[in-house]
């Protein structure tokens, strides 16, 4: 007579026994054209900012998340303290620049730059500091 094995995998849609809702620890952001760029399991307004710039800082081994914005080649920034090299994501729909690294391949440095004001949690409506008036001379 044959042996059967077979294994067995318990599966739960129960969330409260995982402690917290998967729903809820995923954010989504969109370019202010409406063009869906990151998901992140943390939100950008707790994070650390730069000083230099007000850029938000997304550590690359602390966060976990998805960027779809496109790489655009180099810059070379002058700083206070010197040159800052900077290999700058646009999106891909409007071009605007979105974020920065400070090395050439996606995630291999420590941190990832998001532009302050430049991606919005609601698809369609820009961030409260993302337009500015400038004054016109009279």
């Amino acid at each position: 007579m044959p042996k059967i094995v077979s294994s067995s995998i318990v599966s739960s849609s129960d969330h409260t026994a995982q402690g917290e809702d998967q729903r809820h620890s995923l954010h989504t952001y969109y370019c202010l054209c409406s063009e869906f760029l990151l998901v992140i399991d943390a939100d950008l307004r707790q994070l650390p900012r730069r000083r230099t710039d007000n850029a938000i800082i997304v550590s690359n081994t602390q966060r976990t998340y998805k960027f779809t914005a496109q790489q655009e080649g180099s810059v070379i920034i002058k700083r206070p303290e010197g040159y800052e090299k900077q290999y700058r994501y646009h999106c891909p729909r409007c071009q605007l620049l979105v974020a920065y690294e400070m090395t050439e391949n996606r995630k291999s440095g420590p941190y990832t730059y998001i532009v302050d004001s430049a991606l919005t949690e609601s698809q369609g409506s820009a961030p409260p500091n993302a337009v500015q008036d400038i004054p016109t001379p009279a």
